[in-house]
């Protein structure tokens, strides 16, 4: 969807229409018989829909008519032909050399001032960081982009700035923000009669309203956008509003009202061949539909649909998961276990294929590179500035002292000089701390935003994939009627398993989401994890003590704090799981300047000298060691005691 926003820029050819092609075929004649400039501008129009369309021919015709405008010296059209190159690029995914032709285009058009071409690159360098997921340095190119276009006499206001303005806040999931923005679009657009957009920003304010759950104000709105795409005989326009006001009806659980709008739209998509890619997700909703009304020789024609779609459109990924989901509940209901296996397999692949840890992790590692180069280029912008004032400083202290040696009147003229001027530089030293402390926090913000966003990122991408991962082994135990207990404990045993990965993860986010943690945070961690152990072992008596002389407001990093909380966990475990003791206690202590962490237990204890220590423990050594502190461990028959000294 991001990448259409391009569109409203500069092109101003119906992609819905079936005769686009004659009106290329005329267009590429009329450029022909044209002068320069105007075939340059016909050409810069026929790549853009090339671009979407038939790419290999939208790269080889921008490549040549760039070449025609340099050689030419037609800057205007070299401008806006390189910078519809950087569209070409950011739709093919190649972010690096989008971005290097976006910024080219932009030296090039203010170089002559092109403020029309300029505020189009500006904005569509936004788009190239939104798709990016850099949602702040976008809005910085959208607002740039807004702010400029208001200098400029426009015959269509701001309405275009807006609209993506509010789909950013839209993905920020900044609901009221987004809403007071596509108000603002709809409002220009209807200022200025701009008939075809006006189902966009009527559509997105239903979007806005179903994500805020005001289904009554969406679905008016959905409606509202259907007829005003049926006056502009916008068909695609008027599909899409189709498709979002069925969404609202199949979260409503109203399948009896999403079916119809389902049907229409893929026979009409079909039918014009407009947006055909998306039919996809239109036929798992009209699957998961008929699901719910229990008609399902009805879903299972869907579902033969959507794998000949599959076929034709084999890249499709999201919307194949939900497909392959909803048809595996399908047969399941129908009672065969077996097709609804394989089915509910291939959607585990592929949400598998869509997001996997090291595609997390790598991105995490570009982003942190990113911030980190960032930081290092304006901390040498800020070292080069001082050396400039201090160079600045020195020469004209040697002017004064010259001037010093040639008179006395000079001398004191250059005295009360060097006094201001000593002034100025203190004040522009201040000015130049200010700066440095400002970066500093600026800094500190963006990281804490990065970590921000990585535990939202873990906590609905991983945390939703555990969850779909106990749910399909919940729909496994359900669609096999006849199972052994033996793959029953097993099947139990991985939905235990990830379960507690799942309170694991939310540990890891509750630390990642602090710059610091207490000794008060963590008494409140560990008792809860204490509460969860004795009712998962109930003859167990476990003891938490905390003496009076541990400063409770002591600060530990997120990753100090985390790292004892995993420790006394693991501990804790052992003691149950391997020493099978009936008395754990913890008991946190401060001793000189050091802080102890004790867990005994009174199980069965081994032998330290000649049992080789396994994972947990050598885990527990290697947590102690990168918070700087010491653990030992002491064990016997009568139980083992491990002792934690930190800072």
């Amino acid at each position: 969807m991001k990448n259409c926003l391009y569109i409203f820029l500069f092109f101003t050819l119906s992609l819905y229409s079936q005769s686009v092609p004659k009106q290329i075929d005329s267009l590429m004649q009329v450029a022909q018989k044209a002068n320069d400039s105007t075939r340059l501008r016909i050409y810069n129009k026929v790549s853009f829909y090339y671009i979407f369309n038939d790419p290999p021919k939208a790269k080889k015709l921008l490549r040549e008519s760039i070449l025609d405008a340099k050689n030419k010296n037609i800057p205007f059209s070299e401008a806006e032909l390189v910078n519809t190159y950087g569209i070409y690029y950011d739709v093919s995914g190649k972010a690096d050399s989008a971005k290097y032709y976006f910024e080219k285009a932009l030296e090039l058009s203010q170089k002559k001032d092109y403020k029309n071409i300029t505020v189009m690159i500006i904005n569509n360098l936004g788009m190239f960081h939104w798709n990016k997921g850099n949602y702040q340095q976008a809005l910085d190119y959208f607002f740039q982009a807004l702010e400029m276009n208001n200098s400029i006499v426009t015959t269509n206001g701001n309405a275009s700035y807006y609209n993506n303005i509010g789909l950013i806040y839209q993905e920020m999931g900044q609901y009221d923000r987004a809403l007071e923005y596509h108000k603002k679009a709809l409002q220009d657009r209807r200022k200025y009669n701009d008939l075809k957009e006006i189902p966009t920003s009527l559509a997105n304010i239903g979007v806005v309203l179903g994500a805020k759950g005001q289904y009554e104000g969406a679905e008016k709105s959905f409606n509202e956008a259907i007829e005003a795409a049926k006056d502009a005989n916008e068909l695609g326009k008027y599909y899409d509003a189709l498709s979002g006001l069925s969404d609202i009806y199949i979260i409503q659980k109203k399948p009896e009202k999403a079916i119809p709008l389902l049907q229409e739209l893929l026979e009409g998509r079909n039918k014009y061949n407009i947006d055909r890619r998306s039919n996809l997700e239109a036929i798992a909703h009209v699957i998961e539909a008929y699901n719910d009304f229990g008609n399902l020789p009805e879903a299972l024609k869907y579902v033969n649909m959507g794998n000949l779609f599959l076929e034709e459109f084999p890249d499709i990924r999201n919307a194949a998961v939900d497909f392959y989901q909803n048809a595996s509940e399908t047969y399941f209901r129908a009672n065969n276990p077996q097709k609804g296996g394989e089915y509910l397999q291939k959607a585990i692949a592929a949400k598998e294929q869509i997001f996997s840890t090291e595609n997390a992790e790598s991105i995490a590692n570009l982003e942190t590179k990113f911030k980190v180069a960032e930081q290092e280029k304006a901390l040498a912008e800020t070292r080069a500035n001082l050396a400039e004032t201090q160079l600045e400083v020195e020469q004209k202290n040697t002017l004064l002292y010259g001037s010093l040696i040639l008179a006395l009147v000079l001398g004191l003229l250059g005295y009360l000089f060097y006094n201001q001027q000593k002034l100025k530089n203190r004040q522009l030293q201040k000015e130049s701390e200010l700066k440095t402390a400002l970066a500093k926090i600026e800094t500190q913000n963006e990281l804490q935003e990065q970590r921000l966003r990585i535990s939202r990122d873990l906590h609905d991408n991983i945390g939703s994939q555990l969850t779909f991962i106990i749910s399909s082994i919940d729909n496994l135990k359900y669609g096999f009627s006849e199972i052994s207990d033996k793959l029953g404990n097993k099947l139990s045993g991985i939905s235990n398993f990830t379960t507690q990965t799942i309170y694991e993860l939310r540990d890891t986010i509750w630390a990642m989401n602090k710059e610091s943690i207490t000794f008060e945070d963590l008494q409140a961690r560990i008792s809860n994890f204490i509460e969860h152990a004795k009712n998962a072992s109930e003859s167990t008596e476990f003891s938490f003590q905390i003496n009076k002389d541990v400063d409770e407001t002591h600060v530990f990093t997120s990753v100090e704090g985390m790292n004892i909380y995993r420790i006394i966990q693991e501990a804790v475990n052992n003691a149950l799981k391997y020493a099978h003791a009936d008395e754990i206690d913890v008991n946190i202590s401060k001793k000189e300047n050091h802080y102890q962490i004790e867990i005994i237990d009174n199980g069965k204890g081994f032998d330290t000298e000649t049992v080789e220590l396994g994972n947990g423990l050598s885990n527990m050594k290697k947590r102690a060691r990168e918070i700087g502190g010491m653990l030992q461990i002491k064990s016997s028959q009568k139980g083992t005691g491990i002792l934690l000294v930190t800072d």
